[in-house]
């Protein structure tokens, strides 16, 4: 057996890789105890997303402009990433929870967090400037990626923001990051993980990254030229993404693995934006087989199916930053939507 297919649990004691706290697991946690919290009036919601701000307040990334959160590890991409370079994505996921508390309790330093966090964005990211109206946002400060789900989780945190601050030049930003992802745009209505190269792979849930933070944006700004190409690349989503049963795919060409990231985001984009693009009964069959399939008897949430030979092999880890802290905000969002 090589160690790609040791069973993950035995390939983290090997090694010796120890537990730790992932902040962007927290940001993913506070915003689906906020959205229980809106949608039940329970203060028991409230307390505990404002425990984990709290600790996200202390616990960030030291060295950066403005505030900001990287992964508690080292991580190889196309360059190594020491542990806790802060990123568009985690920083971008806790703010989504900083920006939620302000609008649900108007706490004056939830908004003044929030402008620290748009701060990293403005001046801690590098940029990308395809023309003076398309920029891309870098994943990390080290890097010059051009990825268009991570650029949007810094666009869709500054349109939030700037509509929340009345501040038009973080919404002028955010813009820009929206035209040049969709000046990449397939002719098909896909988007490829990465900007400006060749075609590279398309997934299911970092094309509903770019579903959602586009329809955030498009709410946040009211911009009318996103509109259209978010239908279009909604469509692809629903036509290309799913089996004709409703199964998350993870990509166009392949079921396998099926990933828990893929049945939350798919929870979470068909909540979010199937209400008002169409297909929002698809949502019956994605939950329904997320329950049946992707939850172990013991309540927690496996991390994927895999094909093998043999027929089909579950990985029944309750990963919390990759499963857990996902489908708790998909399940919080599903239940918040259903009640609309």
């Amino acid at each position: 057996m090589t160690e790609k297919n040791l069973p993950p649990n035995a390939l983290r004691k090997l090694l010796r890789i120890k537990k730790d706290i992932n902040a962007k697991g927290l940001g993913l946690m506070a915003s689906a105890y906020l959205t229980r919290y809106k949608a039940t009036g329970k203060q028991q919601y409230l307390k505990k997303a404002e425990e984990i701000l709290e600790w996200l307040a202390i616990n960030r990334s030291s060295g950066y402009p403005g505030v900001s959160w990287g992964y508690p590890f080292h991580w190889q991409s196309r360059i190594f990433i020491p542990r806790d370079t802060p990123s568009s994505v985690v920083t971008g996921t806790v703010g989504d929870a900083w920006l939620d508390h302000y609008e649900l309790t108007g706490t004056a330093n939830s908004l003044a967090v929030a402008s620290r966090i748009a701060d990293f964005f403005l001046d801690g990211l590098n940029r990308y400037e395809k023309s003076k109206d398309e920029i891309c946002f870098s994943y990390t400060p080290i890097d010059t990626f051009k990825v268009h789900n991570a650029s949007l989780f810094s666009a869709a945190f500054l349109a939030r923001f700037g509509a929340l601050a009345g501040k038009d030049h973080c919404k002028s930003l955010a813009l820009k990051a929206v035209r040049y992802t969709l000046s990449e745009q397939n002719n098909d209505g896909s988007f490829f993980y990465w900007g400006a190269e060749p075609p590279t792979i398309i997934d299911h849930y970092h094309t509903g990254f770019v579903l959602r933070h586009l329809d955030t944006i498009q709410r946040a700004t009211g911009a009318e030229f996103i509109v259209k190409p978010l239908s279009q690349g909604y469509q692809f989503y629903l036509n290309k993404l799913f089996t004709e049963d409703g199964v998350p795919k993870f990509t166009p060409d392949s079921l396998y693995p099926i990933d828990i990231h893929s049945c939350a985001e798919a929870l979470l984009c068909l909540s979010q934006i199937g209400a008002s693009l169409g297909s929002f009964d698809r949502l019956s069959t994605v939950f329904q087989f997320t329950i049946e399939n992707m939850r172990n008897n013991e309540g927690f949430y496996i991390a994927e199916i895999r094909k093998r030979l043999w027929g089909e092999q579950r990985v029944n880890v309750p990963y919390m930053r990759w499963g857990q802290a996902w489908m708790f905000l998909a399940l919080a969002r599903l239940h918040a939507a259903l009640q609309r």
